[in-house]
């Protein structure tokens, strides 16, 4: 696994576009790329910070930095292989995560379920919970920071709008299952993957 940061121009025009649209950053990453989102494995996550703007980015494989665009500058890569390697159980960290706490409900009359957002506290802090006990840790604190919305277009045959509720959780967790608990960091956790979402910030 590979952890890539890149920096963004709020000037430039084509930067500006894709924060105000999720479909257009999800390309703007993916172009970094030779496959798709799911076959690198790639996670990202924008962080703003001292009014400049970065991405951090894991993936199964180094991206292409000849790929950037305008707008896009390297800032550095880590081969994260030997850290994944050496998470076990018991260990604890701070986590930083920006989720879509949901679940799929029936629609009467419509083949597909539809991912409807958990709106309470408690629904949500549960919905972190239960996907912890799947994914090899529990939570052990968790502040709920703040919501926000993303939004994007579609092709009107794909859905047309789109919307995406984002919740900011930050605590501490306690490994449980080593080999559940990479796969999840690797992999991210809960729905949005494409659009920023499901990465796992680990610090000490």
């Amino acid at each position: 696994m590979y952890l890539t940061k890149i920096t963004l121009s709020l000037a430039d025009r084509s930067i500006q576009r894709a924060l105000g649209d999720c479909q257009q950053m999800h390309r703007l990453i993916m172009g970094l790329f030779d496959t798709d989102r799911a076959s690198a494995n790639v996670l990202y996550r924008l962080r703003s910070a001292q009014g400049a703007i970065a991405v951090y980015i894991y993936s199964s494989a180094p991206l292409k930095s000849d790929r950037l665009t305008l707008g896009m500058k390297f800032a550095g890569e880590r081969d994260m292989g030997p850290w994944l390697e050496s998470l076990s159980e018991g260990q604890r960290w701070n986590f930083d995560l920006l989720a879509c706490p949901s679940k799929k409900v029936a629609v009467e009359g419509i083949k597909n379920s539809r991912r409807r957002i958990l709106r309470t506290p408690d629904e949500r802090a549960d919905w972190l919970r239960h996907k912890a006990m799947q994914n090899g840790f529990a939570v052990m604190t968790v502040r709920e920071l703040g919501s926000s919305q993303q939004t994007g277009h579609h092709p009107a045959e794909n859905g047309g709008r789109l919307y995406i509720d984002n919740y900011h959780y930050q605590g501490t967790l306690q490994v449980t299952d080593a080999a559940l608990f990479r796969n999840v960091v690797s992999s991210g956790l809960g729905p949005g993957k494409a659009y920023g979402l499901g990465m796992l910030l680990l610090t000490h």
